[in-house]
């Protein structure tokens, strides 16, 4: 209501404004650069717009390598939302060596070894216990055909390493006698150590083209977590000089020493992520993706890591004003935040992306988010637990038919790597509907 009243309450004179200053582009193509300020007749406000809005499957993603603001990410763990039920995130990676001609001597006795994972964050409750076991692959990572969300590989069912743990992603480790970057190390035991040290054609160790042939990789397998409200998702960031796989082995009569064989920008890895078909989501949510969009009304539901998404239409707008000319002074799309996890928090912001003309999310961003984030926006408003996106010269472009309304599509910011969740009140919600505000003014 308190944002009702303010947008009632508007300088008319700040709005004329701003639609001269703001949307100089879309008023000329419709003539009033030929038509003076006073022949401006009247401001008109609405916010009944017809709004239709469902949660519907997110695109699968192509999780290559996966980069977001110049950083390369992993994603490993479990968590049991109470809401949106399990998420698991594994992964599947080369590793390469890292020196060129690789020997390890005559007689090479493993050691020791250890995988590390120097952490970014996590999501989730980071109080409960997880386990991540590392196998060896027995399939090879091809780029073209198993870099998907979906995708998985066949591996050695006995595991090469694991751990049990809490994640601590902002605590310090502290091992080699001093204190280190938080990570997670991961003891890793002989049977990778003697995979490696017998392999007996020298040329394999040539070159990392030849060793992967031989050697396909390794996967991080996170233990599905069965306990509602518990569990998380880590989040491990290269570049770092931490990232790695070390061995430590010594030839007889001889010193140990150490090999680091790397995870980095260029091994093949990707993602596989799985929602188990949100079979533990409650069932709004489950009705909602089996199809029942009128359910839209009551909540709306989102979540990254190829989760789900939320698709806004308004299938009367358009027409609206058929008969008469428009100038849109401001249209801002409110969305009123349903969530109030402390456990699985809401994302400080969201992304609103267009439509293409086969249902997909546009890449492209729509006209008013190149005037800026401030203006743009997309940000949570804690004073009223909302997010709002001004939307202005799109909605004047879909009247003068200058863009096709194939509706939005609401995502979590950077879902290939986030684990985040929002559920919003619906466009009937009797809390905070979702609702499209317009100020506009009629042209002689």
């Amino acid at each position: 209501m308190k944002r009702l009243v303010f947008l009632r309450h508007i300088s008319i004179i700040a709005l004329l404004s701003f639609s001269v200053l703001s949307c100089t582009k879309d008023i000329s193509s419709i003539g009033l650069g030929l038509v003076e300020p006073v022949d401006l007749l009247t401001m008109g406000y609405t916010d009944t717009v017809k709004i239709v809005a469902y949660t519907i499957p997110d695109d699968s993603m192509y999780t290559h390598n996966l980069s977001v603001n110049n950083g390369y990410y992993i994603q490993i763990g479990s968590m049991y939302d109470p809401i949106f039920g399990k998420t698991t995130s594994n992964l599947y990676s080369q590793l390469y060596l890292t020196q060129s001609r690789t020997r390890f001597g005559t007689y090479p006795v493993f050691d020791s070894a250890f995988l590390y994972l120097p952490y970014y964050n996590a999501y989730g409750d980071t109080l409960t216990n997880m386990t991540f076991r590392v196998y060896n692959l027995t399939e090879d990572i091809v780029d073209s055909l198993t870099s998907y969300s979906y995708n998985k590989l066949s591996y050695d069912p006995e595991p090469i390493g694991q751990i049990t743990f809490q994640p601590r992603p902002t605590d310090s480790s502290y091992y080699q006698g001093k204190k280190q970057a938080p990570m997670l190390r991961i003891p890793i035991n002989s049977k990778f150590g003697n995979t490696i040290l017998r392999i007996s054609d020298t040329s394999v160790l040539n070159s990392n083209a030849n060793f992967v042939k031989v050697f396909k990789g390794i996967c991080i397998i996170a233990e599905p977590q069965n306990t509602p409200g518990k569990g998380s998702i880590c989040t491990f960031r290269m570049p770092s000089d931490y990232f790695k796989l070390q061995m430590h082995y010594h030839n007889p009569g001889d010193t140990v020493k150490t090999y680091n064989f790397a995870i980095s920008y260029s091994t093949s890895r990707f993602q596989n992520y799985d929602h188990n078909g949100y079979a533990e989501a409650v069932p709004m949510l489950r009705q909602q993706l089996a199809g029942d969009t009128s359910l839209g009304q009551q909540y709306l539901f989102a979540q990254g890591l190829a989760g789900t998404k939320i698709k806004i239409r308004f299938p009367y707008l358009a027409k609206w004003f058929d008969s008469e000319k428009i100038v849109i002074n401001d249209a801002q799309l409110i969305l009123g935040n349903s969530s109030v996890s402390t456990v699985f928090p809401r994302p400080s912001g969201l992304v609103l992306r267009g439509i293409g003309e086969n249902g997909s999310t546009s890449p492209v961003s729509i006209v008013d988010e190149n005037e800026g984030s401030s203006y743009f926006d997309g940000r949570y408003d804690a004073a009223t637990n909302s997010y709002r996106f001004r939307i202005t010269r799109y909605v004047q472009q879909m009247l003068t038919g200058k863009v096709r309304d194939n509706g939005f599509h609401l995502l979590v910011p950077s879902s290939t790597i986030n684990g985040a969740r929002l559920v919003l009140n619906g466009t009937s919600s009797p809390q905070s509907d979702l609702k499209l505000y317009l100020r506009y003014t009629r042209l002689k």
